[in-house]
């Protein structure tokens, strides 16, 4: 096991605030059927465990282009795809691309959490609270820190459900996009471009969160001299 190491900004970390107060919760009233827990106050950070998991589950994350070719001044999209055999409750990225290049036009949430929130009465939670991009420097999500990396990262996370016997949550599994950007090759941009992944992270559905260790794919485009 690898040591994993959080701010309060990570989804790990929120989410297993969420767990153990759920938890506790349905420790003081045995009787309490509610369908979404109440989550009540936060808990220090201090009494929080996380525990993280080696790749025994098959979890692959990918940036994957609509197209493998795309004329100059041409539109495409850049799903960030999630693959996982076992459920997983949250996720988070970044990704960076040649901002002289592409620019992307607007950012939405694919349907991999949100389609399972809807069908289960539960809530998928983004953080930041909105989507957006820095076409400046090739970003998603906006944002790094003062030595310039790109630790700011863009998470989705489920809040709600019953707790099973075995310590587990409901969550997704199986194949969908969690990210979806909508993007244009520039008019003098020539040769290839490269999306690349960073800070991936996929939680499991156990209570404590068990952080598990995705096989991690980027993307590629090659820009076509036609206009």
């Amino acid at each position: 096991m690898k040591k994993v190491t959080r701010n309060w900004k990570s989804v790990s970390t929120f989410c297993l605030c969420i767990v153990a107060i759920s938890v506790l919760l349905a420790g003081c009233n045995s009787n309490a059927t509610a369908s979404t827990p109440n989550f009540g106050t936060v808990p220090t950070e201090a009494s929080i465990t996380t525990t993280t998991t080696t790749l025994t589950a098959n979890v692959n994350v990918s940036a994957v282009p609509s197209m493998p070719t795309v004329n100059k001044g041409g539109n495409f999209d850049l799903s960030i795809q999630v693959s996982t055999s076992v459920p997983t409750r949250g996720f988070q990225c970044a990704l960076t691309w040649d901002p002289t290049k592409v620019t992307c036009n607007s950012v939405e949430q694919g349907t991999f959490f949100t389609s399972f929130a809807q069908q289960n009465n539960i809530t998928a939670q983004l953080m930041p609270g909105s989507l957006a991009v820095d076409n400046k420097i090739g970003k998603f999500p906006p944002g790094t820190d003062i030595q310039g990396t790109f630790e700011h990262n863009q998470a989705v996370f489920l809040i709600g459900g019953n707790e099973t016997s075995d310590n587990t949550y409901p969550g997704p599994e199986g194949n969908g996009d969690v990210f979806i950007l909508h993007m244009t090759v520039l008019p003098d941009a020539v040769g290839t471009v490269t999306f690349t992944l960073a800070n991936v992270e996929v939680d499991g559905n156990d209570s404590p969160v068990n952080v598990l260790t995705p096989l991690v794919n980027n993307g590629q485009i090659t820009i076509s001299g036609a206009k």
